[in-house]
């Protein structure tokens, strides 16, 4: 059924543009609500088909919202993954390419034993859960986090205009445009001087739609400097 409506949820243009039938968006955001992990699948399938609908569906953020706690600004890419902890953030222009891993909890290492048979109550032995979950990740605006990332349990914010360089193992916060890499994850050097840093955030132009931002993307297509 999903399949044959198709046509109707999508205008997709020359420019990219997307646009989304509010009809049927609502209709998926209700089928949604049915606790079948087959009928979502199909669902974030669908929605999920290319790239225009990563970037801007409003039915796909609010899906992920109401459904799995996690909140995607618009034109990011690469974040709706359903296993995703709850409670994590992810802000506008936000590129994600494909093996991101987010750990949310880690074997004990200071306790006689690290199997689960004795801190995961899921087992059957421990009567309640004996180490931290994460419970939240602030990933910033225009992050690009590249291929086969992992995120560790203790990490919690990813800066502004950071960069994740391809394979990183990330194991603590990253600054704002901040070039991290490697096993584990280093700072390899910043994007623009403390200047030119404190003068993106200050516009903070991610803020904009869009719409307001092709009107002179003059700025955007050449070196920062």
């Amino acid at each position: 059924m999903i399949a044959n409506i198709s046509k109707q949820f999508l205008n997709m243009k020359t420019d990219a543009i997307y646009t989304e039938s509010k009809l049927l968006g609502k209709f998926l955001f209700a089928a949604y609500n049915i606790n079948n992990r087959y009928l979502r699948k199909i669902i974030r399938t669908f929605l999920l088909r290319n790239i225009a609908t990563e970037m801007y569906s409003k039915t796909l953020r609010k899906i992920f919202s109401k459904y799995h706690c996690v909140e995607v600004g618009m034109y990011t890419y690469g974040a709706f993954i359903s296993d995703f902890v709850s409670g994590i953030v992810v802000g506008r222009y936000t590129s994600i390419a494909r093996g991101l891993q987010v750990i949310n909890g880690s074997h004990p290492i200071t306790h006689k034993s690290t199997h689960p048979f004795f801190f995961n109550p899921d087992m059957g032995y421990v009567d309640k859960l004996l180490i931290e979950r994460r419970t939240k990740l602030i990933v910033g605006n225009d992050v690009y986090i590249g291929l086969d990332v992992t995120i560790l349990p203790q990490v919690t914010y990813i800066g502004d205009g950071a960069v994740i360089a391809a394979g990183s193992v990330v194991v603590k916060d990253v600054p704002p445009f901040a070039v991290v890499g490697g096993n584990p994850a280093k700072i390899i050097k910043y994007r623009f001087s403390d200047q030119k840093i404190k003068e993106i955030i200050d516009t903070a132009w991610w803020n904009e739609d869009m719409d307001e931002i092709k009107k002179d993307m003059s700025g955007f297509l050449i070196p920062y400097e």
